[in-house]
């Protein structure tokens, strides 16, 4: 019996030959290969990443690589092994700590010639374990790489293989392995959307029509359908409306020589119609305010669209009360029998500031005092968000005229107005800063 250690020390090779040179006439046969320590882990998985089989001749530099291989595939943080012979036979048992190890998606972009199964099916000869995700460390992602760059070759498609890292979806911190295809052309030339109804195919390929022209990326298109075509479907009240992964395939036509056909099959979902919205934690505003901002008609289908530009003028209207932090978090309540919506509005206002300060630099001692004289906000007043942009468009114009007017005259630039809102959160108020820059 012989122990051998990776991760935290190394014995020397030589001291496993010499373990065996006692019975160097006989050939060992793996009888058994077992794990200790595996604790999250599938055996069946690990065992195929060691590329060792129970049955085949037991070969020292086999067992070294294979030890190897479970360092590499970045699962484990420390991997040792035993052995122990019995008879012709040999048992070997791998004693492993397993790593803290994130494992995300692998996303195939463009292989437009193959299905998923048939990629996965080409990864698995090189990496027995893959079942569709890989460590975010380790040398996974490199296998897969060569894995996929061979099987290209072998259906004679001379391209190259690249890989990143890519986030799940904007704003998110999990992530995804991205493999895609370079260095041919791939520009989309034709469009379905099998499952339109309510909106028709002809209004989705002319939404999309942008995507025309342009390389194939299953990842790229993906992101358009929720961004560009998924707000169309909001608009009419079909809030569930999803999209299928989209299906990339070669198109080979007199208008469209090695291009890609596109598919991106819809489940359009129901139209839900407005219920009430229901709020909590208001003070600063009453519901009837809230309800008008809103604007959604009883029993129309829902402008999903409308209501969160409202959300955001909800937020507006709270700033001129001097709730500068508020947020709104909204929670639909679905009916599908009734094919209704309702919302939870749940407000949290924040403190209310107030007027501190009208600051003024750059300006002429008289241009100064009228802008003082004008400025209606006085100091302890609540404060108003919006009441900036009114003083700009209502006051500034006639206050500056002359200035405006005298370097122009002189050929000289506009000068540049910078406003600028000093928050203090500890004393809630707020100073306003307006600045006059050559």
């Amino acid at each position: 019996m012989h122990n051998y250690i990776k991760g935290f020390a190394w014995l020397s090779t030589l001291l496993l030959a010499l373990s065996f040179q006692t019975a160097a006439q006989q050939n060992f046969k793996i009888a058994k290969i077992e794990f200790e320590g595996l604790k999250n882990l599938s055996l069946d998985e690990i065992i195929a990443t060691t590329e060792l089989k129970v049955g085949q001749p037991f070969e020292l530099a086999a067992l070294d690589n294979a030890a190897q291989r479970l360092v590499d595939s970045g699962f484990f943080k420390n991997v040792a092994y035993r052995t122990k012979p019995n008879g012709d036979q040999i048992t070997i048992t791998f004693i492993v700590e397993e790593a803290k190890v994130a494992t995300s998606r692998v996303i195939f972009d463009n292989f437009i010639w193959f299905s998923d199964g048939d990629l996965v099916a080409a990864i698995k000869r090189d990496v027995p374990s893959f079942s569709g995700t890989a460590p975010d460390n380790g040398d996974v992602v490199e296998r897969i790489t060569k894995s996929l760059q061979r099987f290209l070759h072998e259906n004679q498609i001379e391209a190259t293989v690249s890989y990143m890292a890519s986030q799940d979806n904007p704003g998110s911190t999990s992530q995804e392995h991205v493999f895609s295809v370079t260095g041919i052309p791939m520009p989309i030339c034709t469009l379905h959307f099998p499952g339109a109804n309510n909106i028709s195919e002809a209004k989705l390929i002319e939404s999309s029509k942008s995507l025309v022209g342009n390389d194939y990326s299953n990842k790229f298109v993906s992101l358009f359908a929720v961004n560009t075509l998924f707000p169309l479907y909001r608009q009419v009240g079909q809030l569930k409306a999803t999209f299928a992964p989209p299906q990339g395939k070669p198109e080979a036509s007199a208008t469209c020589k090695a291009g890609v056909d596109l598919t991106i099959p819809i489940d359009e979902g129901l139209v839900y119609n407005w219920d009430k919205a229901e709020w909590s934690g208001i003070t600063g505003l009453t519901a009837q305010e809230l309800n008008a901002l809103l604007a959604m008609p009883a029993g129309q289908p829902v402008n999903g669209v409308k209501f969160d530009k409202a959300t955001k003028e909800i937020q507006k209207a709270y700033g001129r009360k001097g709730y500068l932090l508020a947020s709104i978090r909204s929670t639909p309540n679905f009916d599908d029998a009734a094919h209704n919506v309702s919302y939870k509005m749940d407000v949290r206002e924040g403190p209310q500031f107030r007027m501190g300060n009208f600051v003024t630099k750059g300006f002429s001692e008289s241009v100064d005092k009228r802008l003082h004289e004008r400025w209606a906000l006085k100091t302890g007043d609540i404060f108003d968000q919006g009441y900036s942009m009114e003083f700009s468009q209502k006051q500034m114009n006639e206050i500056l005229r002359t200035m405006f007017l005298e370097r122009n005259a002189q050929n000289k630039p506009v000068p540049n107005l910078k406003w600028d809102n000093k928050i203090d959160r500890t004393g809630l108020t707020v100073d306003v800063v307006l600045e006059l820059t050559n």
